[in-house]
């Protein structure tokens, strides 16, 4: 969940594409070239920009050794796709960092792909699936053993799954986001997982606003519900890890109220995980965004509503992934990571592959 995160952006762009699908006519609705990389068989296209350099790697592998420290399952982030639409010699220089970083005490994974297909290049399964076997088969090769993870949000889950009778608005919203993202599409990713090149999916199912699903004759609750009942459905769990994920952090001072904050953590939280995800993952610690610095505490790690609520999370049992950097902390490296490990069980560290 890094610059493609669209937070309420992503919600009114593909409303404003269902809005023209739905007016143009409801009723209807229901690459770069490639080389071989030698020996290794990695197959990457053509460089069309130059490789993205490598930052300096002391303080990211002092930040994976202090999260080691303090009981969190690290894993490793990078953005493995970047650096495969770079060409060979970007995506082996970021293999080569990475598996660095993942070599060290307490890595458990890696993750290689932030938002996999959504307004990255990647616009058809046949790339999505070449991306997810070149970089499986190079990381197995340099980092063995580690998990391999991608986010990705379904924008097709979001349109009410199982209530998609002909002509109804959940069809058009259907047909529209298989239309705008070819390669999410739900059969897609099915596919993606059957290759058993992914351990783990964290999945956002692409919910709309609360005023769209009321037209609906349902709730966003509901169109949860059916999401992760289209999930089991398909049989992903049977393929892979499924976790879900959601940005809650917020900028400045949490001004939510406490019922605000107890329905956002029953849709997010509570329902993915009554339905069968097996973590969630809340981006993000501390970050800047748009302008502005995001983050999951108030200012000055004070806690909130939000906190408390993620705390509650921890005493059930719940296990909480989060992201942070060395380079944007609140109160230093040592007791940032500290807090975190209070609430959550996992967290995600970049690479500093750029």
């Amino acid at each position: 969940m890094t610059g493609r995160l669209c937070l309420k952006i992503r919600k009114s762009v593909f409303l404003a594409v269902l809005g023209t699908v739905v007016t143009a006519g409801a009723a209807a609705c229901g690459g770069a070239s490639v080389h071989q990389g030698g020996a290794s068989a990695v197959t990457t296209p053509q460089a069309t920009r130059p490789a993205s350099p490598l930052a300096p790697l002391g303080d990211y592998r002092h930040a994976v050794d202090v999260a080691a420290r303090d009981h969190l399952r690290v894993w490793i982030e990078a953005d493995m796709v970047k650096r495969w639409e770079e060409g060979e010699p970007s995506f082996r220089a970021a293999v080569a960092r990475v598996a660095i970083l993942a070599r060290r005490p307490g890595v458990v994974g890696i993750k290689i792909a932030d938002e996999l297909g959504y307004n990255d290049g990647l616009d058809s399964a046949a790339k999505v699936r070449q991306f997810l076997t070149d970089s499986a088969r190079a990381l197995h090769a340099a980092a063995p053993h580690k998990l391999i993870l991608v986010d990705m949000v379904v924008p097709q889950l979001g349109c009410w799954p199982g209530h998609q009778f002909a002509g109804s608005p959940a069809a058009a919203c259907a047909a529209a986001a298989r239309s705008r993202y070819p390669s999410l599409g739900l059969s897609a990713i099915g596919s993606y997982l059957r290759m058993h090149v992914i351990d783990v999916l964290d999945l956002s199912t692409g919910l709309l606003t609360d005023s769209t699903y009321a037209t609906w004759g349902t709730t966003a609750d509901g169109a949860q519900v059916a999401a992760w009942r289209e999930v089991h459905r398909r049989g992903w769990p049977s393929l892979v890890r499924v976790q879900a994920r959601k940005a809650l952090a917020h900028p400045g001072a949490y001004d939510s109220t406490s019922a605000e904050t107890v329905a956002d953590m029953r849709l997010y939280v509570g329902i993915p995980l009554t339905y069968g995800a097996q973590a969630v993952d809340i981006w993000t610690w501390h970050q800047e965004y748009d302008g502005a610095m995001y983050q999951l505490m108030n200012p000055g790690m004070r806690p909130n509503a939000l906190w408390g609520q993620l705390e509650q999370q921890r005493r059930a049992g719940h296990v909480l992934f989060t992201h942070m950097s060395p380079h944007s902390v609140e109160a230093g490296l040592d007791r940032d990571l500290a807090k975190i490990s209070t609430v959550f069980v996992d967290i995600f560290l970049p690479a500093g592959t750029g």
